[in-house]
């Protein structure tokens, strides 16, 4: 399941009131998608605008990638805003095989797990993990408070070994502060060792808190978790109660290609721990990275939420795992230049990944996504191009979600009134937006009242300073 199923439904187990960042994040990160597949091959069909619908399968993995745009057309003079909708779609492989799997589990034993409960259902969700594992899997414990150990580096899942990692457990006694960073560090030591072919490699970070003592940037953090990636593993991050990080653990999540969770419901830690290492056995490909090479005259400005890099003209999103038979969909946001009637045409789409520790590069020619810049007196013939399927998600969610991740750090830094700014603002932009797919904005509206409401609610009666968290 990806994160954003699982983060809707953490939110739809919180309070009322809620935690309104997390809430945020959860409808934010809608954007994240991740991506599997590309092509060789290609064939072309025509969207629901203008603007064709270009379809290509690779030949020997049989991912295939999608891509069309919103409309392939802007009027000069306009804000020159186009979407780039892809979808990839990986297939359910004919061999039944079970790969083994290393797990590293980075869990927090700072002084306040001892609350609510916290350090009992982490460490009975440990427990439940090593049930599921088999002899041929790995599991290595780091645990962290105010420094960072390694209690067991990676052992085969033995009977004997399991039953010697659960004594550890048993043995720990949660207090101190948060050093993260130095766990993190540690975890990419033992990573770095467990980058085997035949194998899948996460980092699990379970943690209730901040970054408070050793490296507290959640840049170099990030970088610390990128680098995790690139030696071959994943890191995904749970985070549990009501008072830690959700944009530092979000992003320590999406710089290392896995998928982060929400959880006030603790009850369901094992069953979501279970689930990630189910997951892990259906990788289909990995270190999966996705480029799109832009025209001059075209920038990106938004890929779906995720981080990514320039390199010149070039856009590189690291899109992760790919799992088999599943499909995964995101927006790339595209400004072009709408000072002069012109046209241009976006190079290529290309996806790289690794399948069994072999590399395969695929790319779509995209001569056929040409976007012209047209006088105002043809933006009937705009407005008549557009893909109104991909209109709306792009501003219901899209860019919704960017004004969420916006109005999340003001209320969690107390500004309420620069927060109702921003959403008045986005509603009068959804206006114009109406007028070019009519009934926009009343399908956006339902989110953007429950989006005042938590922000109102933020400010309002006890616990504030929980609930704008």
């Amino acid at each position: 399941m990806n994160t954003l199923v699982r983060r809707l439904n953490s939110l739809g187990k919180s309070r009322k009131g809620g935690i309104l960042v997390l809430a945020l994040g959860v409808l934010a990160t809608l954007i994240w998608v991740q991506i599997q597949g590309e092509p060789t091959a290609g064939s072309t069909g025509h969207g629901g605008g203008t603007s064709p619908l270009l379809s290509s399968t690779h030949a020997k993995t049989g991912i295939q990638l999608r891509a069309t745009l919103s409309q392939p057309m802007v009027v000069q003079g306009g804000d020159g805003t186009v979407y780039l909708d892809l979808t990839v779609l990986t297939p359910k492989t004919s061999e039944e095989r079970q790969t083994p799997t290393d797990t590293i589990v980075v869990l927090d034993r700072s002084g306040s797990m001892g609350e609510d409960n916290k350090w009992r259902y982490a460490t009975q969700a440990v427990y439940s993990l090593l049930d599921q594992l088999t002899p041929d899997d790995r599991i290595a414990l780091i645990t962290f408070d105010t420094r960072a150990r390694v209690n067991s580096r990676l052992l085969r899942a033995t009977e004997e070994n399991t039953r010697e990692l659960a004594r550890i457990v048993r043995s720990l006694r949660p207090g101190g502060h948060t050093n993260l960073g130095a766990a993190l560090l540690l975890a990419e030591s033992i990573a770095s060792g467990s980058n085997l072919v035949e194998r899948r490699s996460r980092v699990v970070l379970l943690s209730d808190g901040l970054a408070n003592k050793g490296i507290v940037s959640p840049a170099e953090l990030g970088s610390i978790s990128r680098r995790i990636a690139d030696s071959g593993s994943v890191v995904s991050t749970i985070g549990m109660g009501l008072g830690f990080n959700e944009m530092l653990m979000a992003s320590l999540a999406d710089h290392g290609m896995g998928s982060f969770h929400f959880l006030e419901d603790l009850e369901s830690l094992g069953t979501l721990l279970a689930g990630a290492l189910s997951d892990s056995r259906l990788v289909l490909a990995d270190g999966s990275e996705l480029r799109i090479h832009l025209p001059n005259g075209v920038e990106i400005q938004d890929v779906a939420g995720l981080p990514f890099v320039l390199e010149g003209r070039t856009a590189v999103i690291r899109t992760g795992q790919l799992f088999q038979n599943s499909t995964k969909h995101f927006m790339a946001t595209l400004r072009v230049n709408s000072e002069i009637p012109a046209e241009y045409s976006i190079h290529s789409i290309e996806l790289s990944y690794r399948v069994d520790g072999r590399p395969y590069r695929q790319g779509i020619s995209t001569n056929e996504l040409k976007i012209a810049c047209v006088q105002k007196e043809r933006e009937y013939e705009v407005v008549a191009s557009i893909d109104q399927d991909i209109y709306a998600d792009a501003w219901i969610r899209n860019n919704l979600g960017v004004v969420m991740r916006s109005v999340g750090d003001l209320v969690r830094s107390g500004k309420r009134e620069e927060a109702k700014e921003l959403m008045t603002s986005y509603r009068g932009r959804l206006d114009e937006a109406d007028a070019m797919v009519p009934g926009l904005k009343k399908k956006a509206e339902s989110r953007l009242q429950e989006l005042e409401e938590r922000v109102d609610d933020a400010f309002e009666g006890r616990d504030q300073e929980v609930k704008q968290n």
